[in-house]
C-alpha cells in the first residue's frame, strides 16, 4: 500500500471562505464525500493549521497506480491545486503498519 503526505499553503482568497467554520465544515465534508468515489483510496487524514489555515492530508492507497490517477483527477485539481498556493509538497512512502491493520509488510 501506498502512503501520500500532501501539504500546501492556500490562496488568499481562500483563507478569507476556511476563516468561516461553518463554511469550512461544509467543504471538508463535500471533499470526504467525493473521497469516498476514488478507486483505491483507503483513508485520507486531514490537517489544517489554524494560524495559515495551511492544509494537508495523508493519503493511503492501495496501488501506486490508483495514487497516479487520484493525481490526473479532477477532484485533486479541485480539491489541492485549485486553492493552493504555488506547488503541493508530496511525500510517498510505502505503508508498512497502522494500529488498526498491523504490520502490513
Amino acid at each position: 500500500m501506498i502512503a501520500a503526505i500532501v501539504r500546501f499553503e492556500v490562496k488568499d482568497e481562500v483563507k478569507k471562505v476556511l476563516a468561516d467554520v461553518n463554511v469550512a465544515r461544509k467543504h471538508i465534508q463535500q471533499v470526504i464525500e467525493g473521497c469516498k468515489k476514488v478507486p483505491g483510496m483507503k483513508e485520507k487524514l486531514f490537517i489544517m493549521n489554524p494560524k495559515t489555515y495551511g492544509q494537508g492530508a495523508t493519503l493511503i492507497f492501495d496501488t501506486q497506480e490508483n495514487w497516479e490517477a487520484y493525481l490526473k483527477s479532477d477532484l485533486y485539481k479541485t480539491t489541492v491545486l485549485d486553492i493552493c498556493e504555488g506547488e503541493p509538497r508530496i511525500e510517498v512512502y510505502v505503508h508498512t503498519a497502522s494500529l488498526t491493520k498491523g504490520v502490513l509488510l
